[in-house]
């Protein structure tokens, strides 16, 4: 593991930090994740970032767990408070007390303020009686050793901030999709001698989800991942990579990355970035400050699939594709904004979500004519021949669900058939209706074929041959 002095605090931590926020949050993964932190630490990690809502408020009894069962020694661990939750100097030492003692230490190594989106919220944070004096008393009184800060906020007031000397570190968002925006703010904050901790330095993931586009970081046999976090480690400014972790593959590909120190000169890394397609739109880092919607929307879920749409230079069949994953949401399905405008005041990332939630129900509002068209061209009010479905596709069941949600109901007049034995019997979506077998065709007097696989078209049709009367019409959707 190699280590950088933090700052001026003289402090030496290591440049793969565990940060706790992906942990499994149920009772069950409680010991895991207390594995997960003791494999970190054998693996040379010493800083780690908490706070008391990550993984659902469990993330620093996790870490409590792990150091009384191995000690407190050379660890360093973070904390934080946000205006939101703590707005007196009185809520913030009640936030130390607690921490202290859900984290089993004496003292907080690094207590931050909370992930200051504005100057005005910043002023807010100093102002007598505010966080900012809560944390001054608690290091007077020797509960914690330096304040430091979170920002997500523009270049030109964490200069500002920085200018006002009042911190000894901070916690940034830099990676390979931010770079061309956050450099700056990465070099002022190591001009003024600050330790900076790196967030999301796989872009929230979004950079393994997408190795093709982010293929220019690898350099030889190494993975996307690998090439990410050197690219970030190899800026001299940076102290070290908070890595989200949930599984301890996450930890071994970090810390194998940074193995050797044979960080690439950050000239080469311009060049390196200049080669991907610069993304105008910033993208969502999925950190889900915005979860508390009046209308229960999942936002960073919804955000989330937006970003694989910029990805996929605004591929849609791309974007339905991964919103069915985050947001199990069918194509022709809007959202229901209400454009309140809450989420927008605490995005870390300052995006238009409003705005892009007009696009995703313009999108979604393209697939839902697109169904209609579908089921008045195969299902009509009447006159449609007896109809087999044959493979549940995905795209046979959206437009099973858009008739159900447009029609409030499924077409009458069809049954539906796979090649495969494991599927036959089984229920057909929320239906009572079932999958038949081939040889069953003929018996149910099919009058038309519909095939949804489309990789398996050519196939079916050569075997549907030997199962459909003369006359039956094969199509395919």
């Amino acid at each position: 593991m190699l280590y950088r002095e933090y700052g001026t605090t003289g402090k030496k931590i290591s440049l793969i930090g565990m940060g706790t926020v992906r942990l499994q949050p149920d009772k069950a993964s409680f010991s895991k994740n207390v594995a997960l932190v003791l494999k970190a630490i054998e693996l040379g990690i010493n800083f780690f970032d908490t706070a008391s809502t990550y993984a659902a408020g469990t993330a620093e009894k996790v870490m409590g767990e792990a150091i009384k069962q191995y000690g407190k020694h050379d660890l360093y661990v973070t904390n934080k408070t946000m205006l939101s939750m703590d707005p007196t100097a009185d809520d913030v030492l009640r936030r130390i007390d607690t921490a202290i003692s859900n984290l089993n230490v004496d003292k907080i190594d690094f207590f931050h303020m909370w992930s200051v989106l504005t100057l005005d919220q910043y002023k807010k944070i100093i102002a007598p009686g505010g966080p900012y004096e809560g944390a001054l008393k608690a290091k007077e009184q020797g509960l914690i050793d330096h304040i430091c800060f979170s920002a997500h906020c523009s270049g030109e007031e964490l200069v500002q901030i920085l200018n006002d000397e009042r911190f000894e570190g901070v916690i940034l968002g830099f990676n390979a999709l931010n770079y061309r925006h956050r450099l700056s703010g990465i070099k002022a904050a190591g001009e003024h001698g600050l330790g900076v901790a790196i967030m999301n330095p796989l872009g929230g993931g979004m950079i393994p989800r997408n190795p093709d586009y982010f293929a220019a970081l690898k350099q030889g046999g190494e993975s996307v991942v690998e090439g990410a976090i050197r690219f970030v480690a190899s800026h001299k400014e940076v102290t070290s990579l908070l890595i989200g972790v949930n599984e301890e593959r996450d930890l071994l590909e970090a810390v194998k990355a940074i193995e050797n120190d044979n960080n690439i000169p950050v000239e080469q890394w311009h060049s390196i970035a200049n080669k991907m397609n610069p993304i105008d739109a910033p993208l969502c880092t999925m950190c889900d400050y915005c979860k508390d919607c009046p209308k229960k929307i999942h936002i960073s879920r919804q955000m989330g699939s937006y970003n694989e749409y910029i990805l996929s230079n605004k591929n849609e069949i791309h974007f339905h594709e991964w919103r069915k994953m985050f947001c199990n949401s069918y194509p022709f399905e809007t959202v229901d904004c209400i454009k309140c405008g809450r989420c927008e005041r605490i995005c870390t990332q300052h995006l238009p979500i409003i705005k892009r939630m007009e696009e995703i129900n313009e999108i979604c509002g393209r697939e839902k004519e697109k169904q209609e068209g579908l089921l008045k061209k195969y299902f009509p009010d009447s006159g449609y021949p007896k109809t087999a479905i044959y493979g549940l596709s995905i795209d046979a069941e959206t437009m099973l669900r858009a008739s159900v949600t447009l029609y409030g109901h499924m077409p009458e007049n069809i049954w539906f058939f796979d090649s495969n034995p494991a599927k036959w019997g089984t229920k057909v979506l929320d239906s009572d209706r079932t999958i038949h077998q081939p040889s069953e065709l003929r018996d149910l007097d099919i009058e038309r074929v519909i095939i949804t696989a489309k990789k398996y078209e050519q196939e079916i049709r050569e075997m549907l041959k030997d199962y459909v009367k003369d006359g039956t019409i094969i199509d395919a959707l």
